[in-house]
């Protein structure tokens, strides 16, 4: 053997020996936890059930629980005049007290922004907070006591302005909801901006009423028995629709590693473990060793948990599809160390044949112990 194959099966024995201490994409996990730069890494086993702990959500003051929203029974209201309403005064057999201007009076009389109105004979009205009863019986008071003998009046509210709520963002029609007599509900006030839009998401549909914002999930309100129609919506009540592209920005998983698909696997509106391998078209059936599944989490500032699953088993498999995915997870899958040996020869061989003095036994001996490695890895 000449000097060059002396020297290349020198390379290749190296190459042998070194092939667990090489530097290779594998992961290198902790046997429960350890910390570096400050952060702990706790190591979970799916397929023994540890699903690790409930990762703490951090308290908003600004949050409103929904169940504070919430009535047994839908009261029944009575609705009280405000600034730019309109009212219509009717005070029967006399036509020229009701409609003083004839056929060029409008259907009532606006309330001004100081909340008074003025009417013949009765004068100017404080009438802002008052029911449509307590009207009617103030200017029959005043008529009774000036020009008329029991006078037949009648009072009601021909349009609502002051009483309001707004809704916007994905809806066909944002804008202002306006209050009557009738309790408003969320449902309502969705179906009176002509619902949802093609882009609206309505996992995430926001009320914020003063300094709290409320969040009612429309997909899950069935099961979780979150009565929506319940809700009462209120004067002054902020709704928001967002756009699934919005919600959507931060609500995705990665996947990487010896899967068929690299990339972001969306979440809509939940996704298990199995369902994001699924996405990303599965595992490698070559590379991927099945008891290197891992999910890692960034549970908090001071702590990354990472979940282990070994799939050698339907049993695992089962397990897989229990755990929920959170957003910005990863989830990595290990290569094999059959894999990690065929990339290292894949990157010394070319240069190995291109050596135009190799000799043919120094080339044998390379293959050789590649078929080893093939045929004896464990």
């Amino acid at each position: 053997m000449n000097k060059i194959g002396i020297a290349l099966c020198g390379v290749a024995a190296a190459v042998l020996n070194g092939c667990f201490a090489s530097s290779q994409m594998r992961m290198d996990l902790p046997t429960d936890s350890t910390t570096y730069n400050g952060i702990t890494f706790k190591l979970h086993s799916i397929d023994q059930g540890d699903m690790g702990e409930p990762v703490a959500v951090a308290v908003n003051p600004s949050e409103g629980n929904l169940a504070d929203l919430m009535v047994d029974t839908l009261p029944d209201l009575e609705y009280r005049i405000g600034p730019l309403d309109q009212v219509q005064v009717v005070v029967w057999e006399h036509p020229e007290l009701t409609s003083p201007m004839g056929q060029y009076q409008p259907a009532g009389q606006k309330v001004t922004t100081e909340g008074t109105l003025f009417y013949p004979y009765a004068g100017e009205l404080k009438v802002a907070g008052l029911t449509a009863q307590e009207l009617r019986k103030e200017i029959t008071k005043r008529l009774s006591d000036k020009i008329l003998n029991d006078p037949q009046v009648d009072v009601r509210v021909t349009g609502y302005h002051s009483r309001k709520a707004f809704v916007s963002g994905a809806v066909n029609r944002p804008g202002y909801v306006r209050f009557d007599e009738n309790p408003m509900t969320v449902p309502d006030v969705i179906a009176e901006v002509g619902g949802f839009n093609e882009k609206a998401d309505p996992k995430l549909v926001q009320l914020r009423r003063g300094e709290k914002v409320y969040t009612i999930d429309y997909l899950r309100a069935f099961k979780d028995n979150i009565a929506i129609d319940r809700i009462l919506v209120k004067p002054g009540d902020q709704v928001f629709v967002p756009m699934r592209a919005d919600t959507e920005r931060d609500r995705k998983v990665y996947v990487l590693g010896e899967v068929t698909k690299q990339g972001v696997v969306r979440m809509d509106p939940s996704l298990s473990l199995a369902e994001a391998l699924s996405a990303a078209g599965g595992l490698q059936a070559v590379n991927a060793t099945a008891h290197g599944i891992y999910v890692i989490r960034n549970t908090s500032d001071k702590k990354v948990d990472i979940y282990q699953l070994d799939a050698k088993n339907a049993m695992a498999l089962a397990m897989a599809d229990r755990f929920e995915m959170n957003p910005r997870d990863i989830v990595y899958v290990d290569a094999s160390g059959l894999a990690t040996w065929n990339r290292l020869l894949g990157l010394i061989l070319p240069t190995l044949n291109a050596t135009t003095n190799m000799t043919k036994a120094t080339t044998d001996i390379i293959y050789n112990i590649q078929h080893i490695h093939n045929t004896g890895w464990k």
